[in-house]
């Protein structure tokens, strides 16, 4: 059981490297994340974009052990089949890390070349859109894929009798009101990239229900918990 409070662990610190890469690309006084394509990249310098791609390449090898921890305490909780369609979660961290953050990278790097290599504003805009709408179907992918065992885990919490206390459930209300606090705060001084990260963030967020799960589970005897079918 220690084995699987340690990877709900590293689902946290997947998280905080998705956050981290969100806030590398996004967060920059004046940018708008209404936008695909962001005029500022132009000035952004080019390592923020590369720091991206490699948190995204880490937090996503990282965040499938948190995502396998998830899966063995739904799996247990809630039966194989369910078990089984929250494994898909895994899946989900691959997606984030390489296609969001890899591809997201490749964007703003490519705008920014081509405006070195002397094309307008205009024609690197068009550049990047003609393939960044391959980026929506893995986007899409990812977070269904990502969230699919986070939202079962917030199931258990709200029901109370899966292992996690159901008092758990104001961590992650705190950290609701702590971000959209932060959010009102940045969106002052025009720092709205933060809304990029706060998704990820928010993932870390639920790992540490599983973190708790784990903990109530060692607590009361060692070895795997039962297998609910």
């Amino acid at each position: 059981m220690k084995k699987h409070r340690n990877m709900a662990c590293m689902g946290i610190i997947g998280a905080a490297l998705f956050g981290v890469g969100d806030w590398l690309i996004y967060l920059y006084p004046g940018l708008a994340l209404e936008n695909d394509i962001q005029p500022l990249w132009a000035e952004m310098p080019a390592w923020r974009f590369a720091g991206s791609a490699w948190c995204g390449i880490i937090g996503g090898i990282v965040m499938m052990y948190g995502a396998y921890s998830a899966y063995v305490a739904i799996r247990s909780e809630l039966g194989h089949r369910i078990g089984k369609v929250s494994s898909l979660g895994i899946a989900g961290a691959v997606l984030a890390g390489f296609a969001h953050f890899v591809l997201g990278s490749l964007l703003p790097l490519t705008y920014k070349n081509a405006l070195a290599e002397g094309a307008s504003a205009e024609q690197a805009a068009r550049m990047c859109m003609r393939w960044s709408s391959y980026m929506t179907l893995p986007d899409v992918l990812m977070i269904l894929l990502l969230y699919l065992p986070l939202f079962m885990i917030l199931y258990m919490t709200v029901r109370g009798k899966y292992g996690i206390p159901r008092k758990t459930i104001w961590i992650n209300a705190v950290y609701a009101v702590l971000i959209a606090a932060l959010q009102l705060v940045l969106r002052n001084w025009k720092w709205i990239g933060i809304l990029g990260a706060s998704e990820s963030l928010f993932e870390g967020c639920v790992y540490i229900n599983l973190v708790i799960y784990w903990n109530q589970k060692m607590k009361k005897g060692k070895g795997e918990p039962p297998v609910q079918h």
